[in-house]
């Protein structure tokens, strides 16, 4: 920096610093107390000092908000942010992760599972380190969960460029690699002065604690900026206790909603994720009792209710049950509680056949309420539910549409159960594996899935026995979360166990933290169910017309096909695993699982053509100008889905 922009100021005897441009910020003065008091640190430690500072409420008792951070140090983050995490640890752990999207995945599982009122750290270094954080950015947006990225970043100086894994624009030089974090980043940040951090680490923590713009939040870090110092604000590093706001809604919204409930003859709730980040499980449960409106909810959603709630129906959706699925087509009213309606909820907005269909959505976020046409409610789900409640006083749904809902979920569960019950088929299907699991488990065991077939069989076999014991990301539908995912989970909740399954396509996609649960004493059980490839697409390719290719590993034109031993694979990372060829005897290794001291992983082959029934209509890409008799056929399946869609925006 050239001498015109900096030269020495005396303030009191004995009190000197530099003075910049870019330095004003040191000059911030109390109005009663004089100069403020000032610490120098490099920037990479006072990050970790301020965020150690810190505080989060869980259960009436403080607690650290950022209780880890996962780390894989390259240049870019190891030399600076790497030492000020080491001289922190025991104010705040830190964690090797194996790769950089399941680390962060693990810090998003763990989010999830504590409600957003804890976030994890995931550092990286540039480059490639940094952008393969992406991928776990959008699940993160896609699920309105919070984490704190920091990548390592190019030179502000720019003295060296190009560096090592540097991406250059030709056109624009002040972008990176890292600016491929801000499409799928709530708060996007590239800290280029070691001062800057004043302004945006509150700026980034009231976005990921904000309920209703809630997720990630990216902040690059200039690795020539993480070791220059500044004299930062003592007050900066004073201890702040967060507490989630809860948003209460405006009396004019309540009062429209409630005035479409009274009108409605065969309404349903359909709860959302919201639901659980709320904490509004009791409040949903008297909802439904008082006023006599059965409950169905998304995948996010399940384990609002527990499958012995009277008002409890199913899953509704492409990936629910037909009992819900029933409801819904007839329903003129869905109370939507904190849930974003994606389109595996709606079935592509055609489950709802009704004509005279009216939609009210309960949410914190603006954009979500008012999708298709809903009345909108802008509030926490708790709170909603309240006011929606007392509003509508004595009213009541109609006793024979809560009968009904009750003879349909009995009619689907029948089903469900015979479908999922022991069998002596040569290869079981999925439904057969998670039922024998299920039958086994505890009320306390907490069950994981994500993306493919299994999400689906286990959301109409697994009926949770206890609240929030269902954990799933089906917002990105993100293939290789399970186990990452189910490694946060338990890391958020030790006196539980957390059973994982995942299929065999998942598992080759991302496996390295069956090591991560051995290392830090996280035991998971994980059920691999090895049907042979990405069957659940290959299921999709067949409906669509098409012939089976690459999906289905006997068509994935390999020369030298061989089948992967996933038990001792399982073991050369310390697992404990052992393969099983039945459900009687998966049935026995779950128990030795429940007994194991370590992670424990239970491979099965399973069937890769049986599923249970779809009763929902999900829009995908269909050939509109068929080429065989199977192309026809999908193409009419699809025109009849297409004409039941509700119109709107």
């Amino acid at each position: 920096m050239t001498q015109s922009y900096v030269k020495k100021v005396s303030i009191f005897k004995g009190f000197s610093f530099k003075l910049s441009f870019y330095r004003v910020i040191s000059l911030t003065v109390k109005f009663f107390g004089g100069i403020m008091k000032t610490i120098k640190l490099s920037c990479a430690h006072a990050l970790f000092k301020y965020l150690i500072a810190q505080k989060t409420i869980i259960e009436g008792k403080k607690a650290p908000l950022f209780p880890g951070a996962f780390a894989i140090y390259g240049h870019g983050n190891v030399a600076c942010l790497g030492q000020a995490m080491e001289e922190f640890q025991s104010d705040l752990p830190g964690f090797r992760g194996h790769h950089e999207q399941s680390m962060a995945l693990t810090g998003i599982g763990y989010a999830r599972a504590m409600r957003r009122k804890q976030i994890f750290i995931a550092t990286s270094s540039v480059g490639p380190g940094a952008t393969n954080m992406v991928t776990a950015a959008a699940v993160a947006l896609s699920n309105r969960l919070p984490i704190l990225l920091l990548p390592g970043d190019t030179f502000a100086s720019r003295f060296p460029d190009p560096v090592l894994q540097q991406v250059e624009n030709f056109n624009s030089p002040i972008e990176t690699a890292n600016d491929a974090f801000k499409p799928v980043s709530k708060y996007f940040d590239r800290i280029t002065r070691p001062e800057q951090i004043l302004a945006s680490l509150p700026q980034a923590i009231q976005v990921m604690l904000d309920p209703s713009d809630c997720g990630p939040a990216t902040i690059a870090m200039s690795q020539d900026v993480q070791g220059e110092s500044f004299d930062y604000p003592e007050v900066f590093f004073e201890e702040k206790v967060h507490e989630i706001r809860r948003v209460h809604p405006d009396p004019s919204q309540i009062n429209q909603a409630v005035e479409k409930i009274k009108n409605s003859k065969q309404p349903i709730i359909i709860s959302g994720g919201g639901v659980l980040y709320s904490e509004a499980e009791q409040e949903l449960s008297k909802f439904a009792k008082k006023h006599n409106i059965p409950v169905t909810s998304t995948v996010m959603g399940i384990g609002c209710m527990t499958k012995d709630d009277p008002y409890y129906i199913s899953a509704v959706g492409a990936l629910g049950e037909g009992s819900s699925n029933s409801l819904s087509k007839d329903t003129d009213l869905a109370l939507a509680i904190g849930t974003k309606l994606a389109d595996f909820t709606t079935g592509s907005w055609a489950n709802f056949e009704n004509p005279n269909f009216k939609l009210v959505s309960v949410n914190t976020a603006r954009y979500d309420t008012t999708k298709h046409l809903a009345t909108p409610v802008i509030s926490d789900a708790k709170v909603g539910l309240q006011k929606i409640s007392e509003a509508l006083g004595d009213w009541k749904a109609p006793d024979d549409w809560y009968k009904r809902a009750i003879k349909e979920k009995n009619e689907w569960d029948a089903y469900v159960e015979k479908q999922s019950g022991p069998t002596n088929q040569e290869e079981p299907s999925y439904a057969h594996a998670v039922g024998a699991v299920y039958r086994n488990s505890d009320p306390s065991d907490i069950v994981v899935t994500a993306a493919g077939g299994l999400v689906g069989e286990v959301v109409q076999v697994w009926k949770p026995k206890q609240l929030n014991t269902f954990e799933t990301e089906w917002g990105f539908s993100c293939m290789g979360y399970e186990i990452s995912g189910a490694l946060g989970i338990k890391m958020a909740k030790p006196d539980q166990d957390v059973v994982v399954f995942v299929g065999d396509g998942s598992y080759l996609l991302n496996n390295t933290d069956i090591y991560s649960s051995v290392i830090y004493d996280q035991k998971l059980i994980i059920i691999v169910c090895d049907n042979g490839g990405h069957m659940v697409i290959n299921r999709l390719q067949l409906a669509k017309g098409g012939k089976e290719y690459i999906c289905n590993l006997r068509a994935a034109r390999a020369t030298n096909l061989k089948f992967v031993d996933f038990e001792n694979h399982a073991k050369s990372m310390g697992a404990n695993a052992e393969t099983v060829s039945s459900t009687s005897e998966l049935e026995a290794a779950y128990k030795r699982a429940k007994d194991s001291d370590k992670t424990y992983v239970i491979t099965i082959k399973t069937h890769g053509y049986e599923w249970l029934e779809g009763t929902a209509f999900w829009e995908s890409p269909t050939l509109q100008d068929p080429i065989t008799v199977n192309n026809k056929s999908a193409l009419e399946d699809f025109e009849s889905g297409k004409s039941k869609q509700r119109k709107g925006v």
